[in-house]
C-alpha cells in the first residue's frame, strides 16, 4: 500500500520535530546547560518555525490540537542529552550541522505545502511560509544561546531552502497528482545542497553579499 501525501508531509513534521529537538541540544553542548533547560531549548527550537507560520496563517497553531509534537520534542531532546556525550567533541558541530540540514529539508517542504493547502498568497505565500518554517527555529536557538546563526553567515542555509520550497511550489502548480514525489525530491535538494556547504564549504558567491567595502 503506498502512503498518501498527507501521511508523507505527517512523517516529515515527525522527522523534522525530532530532527530540530536533538540540533539544539547539540549546539547548547556547548554551553553548561541542564537537563530541564535542554528540555525546553529543543522544544521551543522543534516547534517556534512552525508556531510562527500559525500565526501568519491565522490557524490555529499546530501543537496546540497535536500534542504529541510537543512529546517527541522532549523525548528528542533527553535522547539527544544523554547520547551527546558518546560523541567527540571535535565531531559534534558537523554532526549538529547535519542535523540541522535534515531538520530544515523536512519543515521547508512541510511549512509550503500547509501554506498552499490553505490558499495563502499564492504562489509566493507558500514558499515565503516554508522559509519561516525551515529557519524560525533555528534562529530562535542561536538566538537564545547567543550563538552566531547560519542565517546570517556566507554558507548555503537559506537559498538552498527557498530552491526547495519553490521546487514543491512548482510541483504542487502544475502536477499536485505528484505532489509526493514533489515534496520528497525537494526535501532532498535542500539537504543536499546543505551537504555540498558543509562538507565542500561551497558558499554564496561573492558577488551577492553586502560589501562593506572594508578589506
Amino acid at each position: 500500500m503506498f502512503i498518501t501525501t498527507a501521511e508523507l508531509i505527517t512523517s516529515i513534521s515527525i522527522l523534522g520535530t525530532a530532527a530540530f529537538a536533538f540540533s539544539a541540544v547539540l549546539a547548547a553542548s556547548e554551553k553548561n546547560t541542564d537537563i530541564f533547560t535542554v528540555a525546553v531549548l529543543g522544544v521551543i527550537t522543534a516547534v517556534g518555525g512552525g508556531s510562527t507560520r500559525d500565526v501568519l496563517l491565522n490557524t490555529t497553531v499546530f501543537w496546540s490540537e497535536e500534542m504529541y509534537y510537543i512529546w517527541i520534542a522532549i523525548t528528542s531532546s533527553l535522547i539527544g542529552f544523554l547520547s551527546v556525550s558518546l560523541l567527540k567533541k571535535n565531531l559534534v558541530y558537523t554532526v549538529n550541522l547535519y542535523v540541522d540540514a535534515i531538520a530544515i529539508s523536512m519543515f521547508a517542504i512541510q511549512g509550503t505545502d500547509k501554506a498552499w493547502s490553505l490558499g495563502f498568497g499564492l504562489p509566493l505565500g507558500p514558499i515565503m511560509l516554508g522559509i519561516i518554517t525551515a529557519v524560525g527555529g533555528g534562529v530562535i536557538r542561536d538566538i537564545l544561546l547567543q550563538r552566531p546563526t547560519l542565517l546570517l553567515s556566507k554558507e548555503l542555509y537559506a537559498i538552498p531552502v527557498a530552491l526547495g520550497c519553490t521546487l514543491h511550489a512548482l510541483g504542487l502548480t502544475f502536477a499536485p497528482q505528484y505532489s509526493d514525489i514533489s515534496a520528497i525530491v525537494s526535501a532532498l535538494l535542500v539537504f543536499y545542497l546543505r551537504h555540498l556547504s558543509i562538507s565542500k564549504q561551497v558558499q554564496v558567491p561573492r558577488w551577492a553579499l553586502i560589501s562593506t567595502g572594508k578589506s
